[in-house]
């Protein structure tokens, strides 16, 4: 099944360069082998500021821009755990100690509560040429704004054209 979901600009920068392996959602949002397709919501600016800065980099380096459908990924393992077990399995992959530090594991913890999901991240990428929010407005009417989670399962056709769109863009496998 494909979806579409927001990632925060800082952690999509983490993925498509390979330092973001795994995602973590509260819910069992998806399944092994999804396609998951990245809408690239704002954020904190100064945490995507100085991530970058911790990786050598500046803000005119970014690989994605904000209000996109940047690229996306293949699920890969699924595991449910407590958030204590899911910030020992991933603190290193899903790029809250980048960005958080130890304070990730609070943030987990605050977000998770019992138990969250672990999305292993398969075949990233990126397309040629995003689809921006504002041509999404134009071509199937819909005003995108933060956070976002399509699937094909609706019936609502417009998010069935927009996958369908989605699909047949050129991309670049990282």
């Amino acid at each position: 099944m494909e979806h579409v979901i927001a990632l925060h600009q800082v952690y999509a920068e983490l993925l498509f360069r390979g330092l973001k392996t795994v995602e973590l959602r509260k819910s069992r949002a998806f399944n092994e082998g999804d396609l998951v397709f990245l809408y690239v919501a704002r954020g904190n600016p100064y945490e995507l500021r100085d991530t970058l800065r911790r990786l050598g980099l500046h803000e005119e380096q970014t690989l994605t821009k904000r209000g996109t459908i940047a690229g996306g990924f293949e699920v890969g393992e699924v595991i449910k755990a407590d958030p204590e077990t899911l910030w020992e399995m991933t603190k290193e992959t899903s790029g809250l100690s980048l960005v958080h530090g130890e304070n990730g594991k609070r943030w987990l913890e605050n977000y998770i509560k019992d138990y969250g999901y672990a999305f292993t991240i398969e075949r990233p990428f990126l397309f040629k040429e995003p689809l921006s929010r504002e041509e999404m407005r134009e071509r199937y009417g819909v005003h995108v704004e933060g956070i976002i989670h399509l699937s094909r399962k609706t019936r609502k056709p417009w998010v069935r054209a927009l996958i369908e769109d989605l699909l047949s863009r050129d991309v670049l496998y990282l």
